[in-house]
């Protein structure tokens, strides 16, 4: 392949992947020497950039606009009725939460959402949910509102069928795994989020890590239950990059995650885990070795994980684990 073949190859990926205006693709290739990595970190901090390929990308025109958002209306409440039509069939709670939803027209409760997951061929159980769940804009397990289902798939390569939301799904899943950079439009409405703005330039598994402590929590409570945390981290903990697993550079492993749940059922009395245990827990995952040794007592670290570490030690020691 040529030269100047190679850089339009180049291009078309760069273009694919964060959708530059040609005029800035250039630009940033050509400042970093056609580099696709070192380009696609330098055009996720160039804001200009990102807001040039923002407004050349999000216009429809009028008619394409109704007729995308016409399907994904029709796709919500296509759900929503299947579940209300199982309602016979269903337990007192499962109808109760139906009857509610059934007065508002706008929201798809769990059984729409299950109905919604049966359409996409995917478990509800399976970790490709999440990034899903945070594009749609999910509040909680299994709940969507209308507005925020229909400007999440248009947001999704605009995703207006189920053979289209099914393609995006498996890219979601590779997006997800790979720590990709969000979607232009979710970043910009980060960035408006002053809660959120610190952090919009962040990969979306961190983003859906952070994502998933709320959208776990039990309804009314501000803490998440541990039998809820334990299973989210079962969940998502093995999508991390820096997860050890075929193919990956991580160095967090499965024995370890397993010593971390019987730390926490065990030891801890059954105590909700707080945000800074959940948020920090992942910055742990990244930095520990095998056996612990290279933990630092002396840095800022929730108690809890000070707690596990020299109660893995010993137990540890003490059972002659393997720690690989």
């Amino acid at each position: 392949m040529s030269s100047s073949a190679k850089k339009e190859a180049i291009l078309r990926d760069f273009r694919q992947l964060t959708r530059a205006t040609p005029q800035d693709a250039h630009r940033i290739l050509k400042a970093h020497g056609y580099r696709l990595e070192a380009a696609t970190n330098a055009f996720f901090s160039d804001e200009q950039a990102q807001l040039n390929a923002l407004a050349s990308s999000s216009t429809l025109d009028k008619k394409t606009e109704r007729e995308v958002t016409q399907r994904l209306n029709t796709l919500f409440d296509r759900f929503r009725a299947a579940a209300e039509e199982d309602d016979d069939d269903d337990d007192e709670d499962a109808e109760a939460s139906a009857a509610a939803a059934a007065e508002d027209p706008d929201v798809m409760s769990i059984g729409g959402a299950l109905k919604m997951c049966e359409a996409l061929e995917v478990s509800p159980e399976d970790v490709v949910f999440l990034p899903l769940s945070f594009y749609l804009r999910s509040p909680s397990i299994g709940t969507f509102t209308r507005t925020d289902y229909v400007a999440g798939w248009k947001m999704l390569d605009l995703s207006d069928t189920l053979e289209k939301q099914k393609k995006t799904i498996e890219k979601l899943r590779q997006e997800l795994l790979e720590n990709k950079p969000l979607r232009l439009e979710r970043v910009a409405q980060e960035k408006a989020d002053p809660a959120t703005a610190s952090s919009a330039n962040k990969g979306l598994y961190e983003k859906v890590y952070e994502y998933t402590y709320a959208f776990a929590r039990r309804e009314g409570q501000k803490s998440l239950a541990l039998e809820n945390a334990l299973a989210f981290w079962d969940l998502i903990l093995p999508a991390s990059p820096t997860f050890k697993k075929e193919g990956s550079d991580g160095m967090f492993t499965q024995h370890q995650l397993e010593l971390w749940k019987k730390f926490l059922s065990e030891h801890t009395g059954g105590r909700a885990v707080s945000k800074d245990t959940w948020t920090q827990f992942l910055d742990f995952t990244r930095e520990i070795n095998a056996d612990f040794s290279n933990h630092d007592f002396d840095a800022a670290w929730p108690s809890v994980i000070d707690d596990f570490v020299m109660w893995a030690k010993d137990n540890m020691a003490a059972d002659g684990m393997d720690t690989s």
